[in-house]
């Protein structure tokens, strides 16, 4: 066996011990890498080195001395192997992390814990562009799962337990969710707890603006938007200005969330992020109430939308409301040329009708839109059945979508 790999798996082993027993998990954080480019440098010096329980039996701790055996396995036979092999080896890897996590108390292993979580995360997502398997994402989440139950039962202070890494992993654990075979709150459910210590001060600006945004896209895919609005707008205004991508990734899902809640953008926020030209068609068609427009739009980009996790919702949460654009423009036309406030089934069929170009579209199918319209107090009236005719509140008969009062929270 050469000398130089032998000195390197010495030395590896060696600090790594001396960083465990003195609690110092910065350095083990510096130790225990996963970029690829450091992994391939690692990978080269210890290719000649075929078992590494002759180093890490110096150990003191058996777990901690499993871990780290597989960690250097990983690190000189990762890169060689495929995507969906080499997620399987670091799942391994992340398993013994969190046992040795367990036996720990305190902080002290967090920066270990936030390198771990977030390479078991970037690991599943290469295996599933490789694969197109999304049980890469289900191995993460349940290790993440884990990782969290762990850290959440910590019952010393916040300010010095594992509890620091909560928000963090906490994230990642919805990040994961969100793209698992299984229903998102098979997973979710416990990073949704950790919620309630969101505003402590011993978390940092950017693990709340990280939580916020992906608990903002976990509760878009749950349909509660009003929930999702404030978290996506909290990530919005806290991302710094310098984190430009990130600060369009987040408007991406806002727009959304503020959409289906009445809100449409202005052209210069659009403009200022360079945001695709889809999101101002979509808002153009909402704002007319052509239902038909709007559903092409999407129609054409609904690959894109899928990708963010968006197509359902905005098909299936704006038509009742494009509906009550339409019947808002029909009510201003019929003021101005008739004056009154009481519209004819007539009138409005045929609106309906153009808006969707539906034109097989009965007077049932239409009073069935103005009775939802109506009983989701989109807007304020009375429906005649027999004399074929609406009659509009007086006083602010399309009050603002915000008001109605829909079960949008979590």
């Amino acid at each position: 066996m050469n000398v130089d790999y032998n000195g390197v798996a010495s030395a590896f082993t060696n600090s790594a011990q001396e960083s465990f027993m003195f609690s110092n998990g910065e350095a083990l954080a510096k130790l225990f890498v996963f970029s690829d480019q450091t992994i391939e440098i690692i990978s080269n010096k210890l290719q000649d080195v075929s078992d590494f329980s002759q180093y890490t039996i110096i150990m003191s701790n058996a777990t901690f001395e499993q871990f780290t055996a597989t960690y250097l396995q990983y690190a000189r036979d990762s890169p060689a192997m495929a995507d969906e092999e080499r997620h399987k080896l670091l799942c391994r890897v992340a398993e013994l992390y969190i046992a040795v996590q367990a036996g720990s108390h305190g902080d002290w292993l967090v920066p270990m814990m936030r390198s771990v979580a977030l390479a078991l995360c970037q690991s599943a997502q290469r295996a599933y562009m490789a694969t197109g398997d999304a049980g890469a994402y289900t191995q993460a989440a349940s290790l993440l799962l884990r990782l969290l139950i762990d850290v959440l039962s910590d019952s010393s202070p916040v300010e010095s337990s594992k509890k620091l890494g909560s928000l963090f992993v906490a994230a990642l654990l919805l990040r994961i969710s969100l793209r698992t075979s299984a229903a998102p709150g098979a997973y979710a459910s416990k990073a949704l707890e950790v919620k309630r210590m969101w505003n402590l001060p011993v978390f940092s600006p950017r693990d709340r603006t990280s939580y916020s945004y992906w608990l903002g896209r976990y509760y878009l895919v749950c349909y509660y938007v009003e929930s999702a609005r404030s978290q996506l707008e909290y990530a919005f205004s806290s991302c710094p200005e310098w984190h430009y991508h990130n600060k369009r990734a987040i408007l991406r899902h806002l727009l959304v969330a503020n959409m289906i809640r009445g809100r449409l953008p202005r052209a210069k926020l659009l403009d200022k992020y360079e945001m695709e030209p889809v999101y101002a068609h979509l808002a153009h068609h909402f704002r007319k109430g052509n239902l038909a427009g709007f559903q092409r739009v999407l129609a054409d980009n609904v690959e894109f939308f899928r990708s963010q996790g968006n197509y359902l919702i905005l098909l299936e949460r704006t038509e009742i409301l494009i509906y009550r654009n339409a019947l808002l423009r029909l009510s201003r036309i019929h003021a101005s040329s008739e004056g009154g406030h009481i519209i004819p089934y007539r009138y409005i069929l045929v609106a309906f009708r153009l808006s969707s170009q539906n034109l097989d579209m009965d007077v049932l199918e239409m009073e069935s839109i103005l009775s939802s319209l109506i009983a989701q107090k989109f807007v304020l009236g009375f429906l005649f059945h027999h004399q074929q005719l609406v009659n509009l509140s007086k006083k602010q008969p399309f009050p603002p979508i915000m008001a109605a009062d829909l079960a949008t929270h979590a």
